[in-house]
């Protein structure tokens, strides 16, 4: 051995030996001892990082840092498509810093940020702008941008589009905020001819909105303010209604679809028969509402106050029927907190969203194992759901969503056998509450990494990388 240099253009050491052998490449990480979760399957062996890629996952290959799995489950970093951090504007509520924190601690690697909730919205070019550089200051986890899809903002979705937005999202309910209105229909319609033309995604969020605020001026008329009128002013029917309205709109707009939150299984047996029509939908169910019921709704309160709200034990079993057969695309947190005060007050002052960010992948690793997986099965669907395709619908996986060589090295190591109670402390959120607070979870994150470089270790979310700005790759 004559040298030890620098690669050009990497961090690499390149070993130049007299004999006449190719140069050994020594790569930055090698992960060894390994239950690797790919694509393929789960495989025993190591994975080999060079220049924020993964180059190798076979035997283990000479590297600058060697981490020993001890055999514990890698994953690729999770991709959650629906987060929202309220930065600009409402930075008190979570905010860049604190929200990717806590994804970073859940094994979260990418997030696609939601446009509403910061102020301004994610509307106008200024608006992303401002959104932009709150992220780029801030995140500690890689992250695209959703815009937003409003009553009276089709004017400025070229200059969404050409300001690298991820794709858009509108509401067919009216939630009360001034910032983001309700898109009627008609919005709807003209809005996804000109996402189909730029062969953007738009994500809804389907509720019948003139049901559930007639049903509410009934209920707080009628003096109702308890928590079963919150179930009362969202039954089934709104939601599975707008499903409905709004497949037939992207048919005829020939407009790309991805429908938040489904919490129903009629409404998502609506969607796979249109996606096996030939029509361009996906979906995406929440944590919350694969594990609570809306008796945990009535039991614990405006801590589980969300949007549509929590349906029945025969709703979430109809759902894990469809996760398991594989007809649920992607699993997401809608990680929406705020001020713990904020969740106070009778049920239709209370905040409704959920603090989840952190939580998707030990709740879903738990709760697939109670329904009788095993580990690797539980981590294989987890990848395949909350992973590969997210990043597929995001326009992402040329560099996220699977441990492949020549994707990012965006690594997640979990201890399957560790058994442990969720307490506030353990939270990343700025406001640590989640309905989930004392439940007992199998399966703990340990360690991760962003493009090969430390993100979280021993508890501690590190300042070893900064998240990039990435745009969406059709």
């Amino acid at each position: 051995m004559t040298a030890a240099l620098t690669a050009p253009g990497s961090s690499a050491v390149v070993l130049e030996l007299h004999n006449g052998e190719m140069p050994l490449t020594v790569n930055d990480l090698c992960v060894t001892n390994a239950r690797i979760v790919t694509p393929q399957g789960v495989v025993r062996g190591s994975v080999s990082v060079l220049g924020g890629k993964v180059v190798h996952i076979g035997p283990a290959q000479p590297a600058r840092q060697e981490v020993d799995a001890g055999g514990k489950l890698l994953l690729p970093g999770l991709v959650d498509l629906h987060v929202h951090f309220n930065e600009p504007g409402r930075t008190d509520w979570e905010g860049w810093a604190h929200g990717s924190a806590a994804a970073a601690a859940g094994g979260v690697t990418t997030v696609v940020e939601m446009p509403l909730n910061a102020v301004p919205a994610t509307t106008t070019a200024r608006g992303l702008a401002l959104k932009l550089a709150a992220a780029q200051a801030h995140s500690r986890v890689d992250f695209g941008l959703w815009g937003g899809l409003i009553r009276d903002n089709r004017a400025d979705l070229s200059d969404l589009i050409a300001g690298g937005v991820t794709g858009f999202k509108a509401f067919m309910y009216e939630t009360g905020d001034p910032t983001f209105p309700a898109a009627s229909d008609g919005v709807l319609f003209t809005g996804m001819q000109a996402l189909a033309a730029a062969g953007l995604p738009l994500l809804v969020h389907a509720e019948n909105s003139d049901l559930i605020h007639t049903l509410m001026g009934d209920l707080q008329a009628a003096g109702r303010s308890d928590t079963p009128a919150w179930l009362d002013a969202h039954p089934p029917v709104s939601e599975v209604e707008a499903v409905a309205r709004v497949l037939r709109l992207a048919r005829a707009a020939d407009c790309r679809l991805h429908i938040v939150h489904v919490s129903l299984p009629e409404a998502a047996r609506l969607i796979v028969e249109a996606r096996e029509g030939g029509q361009q939908v996906t979906y995406e169910v929440c944590a919350h509402h694969l594990i609570l019921t809306d008796q945990d709704f009535l039991r614990l309160g405006n801590v589980a106050k969300c949007a549509p709200p929590l349906r029945s034990q025969a709703d979430v079993d109809g759902l894990w029927e469809l996760l398991l057969t594989g007809q649920i695309d992607t699993l997401a947190s809608d990680h929406s907190p705020c001020p713990s005060e904020l969740k106070e007050g009778n049920i239709w002052q209370s905040w409704g969203g959920i603090n989840g960010g952190q939580l998707t992948l030990p709740l879903m690793l738990t709760e697939a194992q109670r329904r009788g997986l095993s580990v690797e099965d539980a981590a294989q669907l987890v990848a395949r759901h909350a992973c590969q395709n997210p990043a597929r619908i995001a326009g992402l996986s040329s560099r996220k969503g699977a441990i492949q060589v020549g994707l990012d090295a965006d690594l997640v190591l979990v201890d399957p056998q560790a058994v442990w109670t969720l307490q506030e402390s353990a939270l990343k959120s700025r406001h640590p509450w989640s309905p989930f607070i004392g439940r007992e979870l199998v399966g703990k994150v340990e360690r991760a990494w962003l493009r090969g470089r430390a993100l979280y270790a021993d508890g501690a979310v590190l300042d070893n990388v900064r998240g990039e700005w990435l745009r969406p790759v059709s």
